[in-house]
């Protein structure tokens, strides 16, 4: 079977069609079986003569009939013929059919992609050229299951930051533009945790905690559950295991995007009653909100009253009346959007004209604005701004000095805007302190011009990237049609 399915999946992909493997092996299974009862030859697959008959352009099971009755033709009036003929001309009709399925295009594909399927690549060749067939082949598939069970015994432990900005956590390897959150650990566990595995996800997170503890102590630590699509028993013990070890050392733990199976293990090992129900939660910027409002909380408890006693519980309700935001941030990503760099601004307080200011900017920097996206944010009067930007002379993504300038540029006009609009409240409340209710018509008046502001502001900023991309777009056909002339 190992022989047949081997040659049948090389022929599948040479020609692009789809084999059934459990199909072959019923019907691998099926012949042997009736044709064990007559004594006859055993039914396989055979690798070279295969080989032969794809060469010779056979399309159908019809060919090996037409085979069988030219053999037997042979057998019984052409013997006499092939008598003298020297082995070596067999060998020669083989080896010709046989070294056009030897990818060799395929195995430099593999060692440019991984090296380790390159090594399993010439552990089978070598072994099925010296061994045999089922040696070779079953030499690879071991070496393959031994790799397979290393790799998920050690699965990828992710460190998590957000990008400035918004409410997105990516690993800290592909992204390089993130953020820590002070205090607060976030990782994600890469493959399903079983007995030979959990032990490792387990020393791993103690050595994360240990080597922060002078850069960044961790009170919080959030596991994000995507890939684990299953726990075992062994798993359950590690996880609370890991849970009491870092509460004992005044750590909390808590769980992301918590799969539906690992969510009804976790419920019938009274797992998540141990950890509290309180601590998941559907998506990672849910949980690290949560843990910063625990510790918010807690801070306050040791204004209020010294020092929070071990073991009292904070009721969850009291944690949902505090309110988190970032303050103003700015963010850029080179690695979210294929052809742009995308740049986040999140705004505490919105700030009139604010985006004709940061327009201008752009413009300075010769970048254009390839879509803007202006959302209010419901908890606070502010705002987030997502840009897709592009530089004028490459038409590509911003390099990281680009970026860098507009960090500073940013963050001067977004500071300068903040003082600004600070004395302008400051002036407003003096001159209406006499009387409340002035106050009050005063204020509202003040709100809707600023929202009125904020309007013309959205009106001419669309205007500005429309004449700009129209800008643009005249360029690069004006340099496509230099360059074709």
């Amino acid at each position: 079977y190992m022989e047949s399915i081997a040659i049948g999946k090389n022929l599948a992909a040479k020609h692009g069609y789809e084999i059934e493997a459990g199909q072959e092996m019923l019907a691998i299974g099926l012949s042997n079986f009736i044709g064990a009862f007559f004594s006859c030859y055993p039914v396989t697959g055979s690798f070279s003569r295969s080989a032969v008959s794809d060469n010779t352009g056979a399309l159908t099971q019809f060919a090996g009939v037409v085979t069988a009755i030219i053999m037997f033709a042979t057998l019984l009036f052409l013997t006499p013929l092939f008598y003298y003929l020297p082995k070596y001309v067999l060998a020669a009709i083989v080896m010709s059919s046989v070294i056009p399925l030897v990818a060799i295009s395929e195995a430099k594909k593999l060692f440019r992609v991984k090296r380790v399927d390159f090594f399993l690549w010439v552990v089978a060749f070598i072994g099925t050229l010296f061994l045999g067939v089922l040696p070779g082949i079953a030499l690879a598939v071991g070496l393959s299951l031994v790799i397979v069970i290393y790799e998920s015994v050690r699965p990828q432990i992710t460190i998590l930051w957000r990008i400035p900005g918004t409410t997105i956590y990516r690993n800290m390897k592909q992204e390089s533009s993130g953020a820590f959150i002070p205090n607060v650990f976030i990782a994600r566990i890469g493959s399903s945790l079983y007995f030979a595995n959990a032990s490792f996800v387990k020393d791993m997170m103690l050595a994360y905690v240990s080597d922060l503890e002078e850069t960044n102590p961790t009170q919080y630590i959030v596991l994000e559950m995507t890939a684990v699509i299953s726990i075992d028993s062994t798993a359950v013990h590690a996880i609370e295991d890991v849970v009491r070890d870092f509460r004992n050392r005044g750590i909390q733990v808590a769980f992301a995007m918590v799969g539906n199976r690992v969510d009804k293990t976790m419920r019938k090992a009274k797992l998540k009653s141990f950890i509290g129900e309180n601590w998941f939660f559907p998506t990672v910027n849910d949980a690290v909100e949560y843990c910063i409002r625990h510790q918010h909380y807690k801070r306050l408890k040791r204004q209020e009253a010294g020092m929070i006693e071990e073991g009292v519980k904070i009721e969850p309700s009291s944690l949902e009346r505090i309110s988190v935001h970032h303050g103003d941030e700015i963010g850029f990503s080179n690695e979210m959007h294929p052809e742009y760099t995308m740049a986040f601004l999140t705004l505490v307080e919105d700030l009139p004209l604010i985006s004709a200011e940061i327009m201008q900017i752009f413009k300075r920097s010769r970048i254009a604005v390839v879509q803007c996206k202006i959302d209010p944010v419901a908890e606070t009067r502010g705002s987030k701004h997502t840009y897709l930007l592009r530089n004028l002379k490459t038409t590509g993504k911003l390099s990281e000095a680009e970026i860098d300038l507009l960090k500073i540029d940013l963050s001067e006009i977004l500071q300068e805007a903040s003082v600004t609009a600070a004395d302008g409240r400051s002036s407003v409340a003096a001159a209406l302190a006499p009387s409340a209710i002035v106050a009050e018509h005063g204020r509202v008046a003040n709100l809707e011009q600023v929202v009125h502001l904020q309007q013309q502001g959205q009106v001419l900023l669309q205007k500005q990237l429309e004449e700009q991309n129209k800008r643009i777009d005249m360029l690069l056909q004006i340099q496509d049609n230099r360059v074709d002339l």
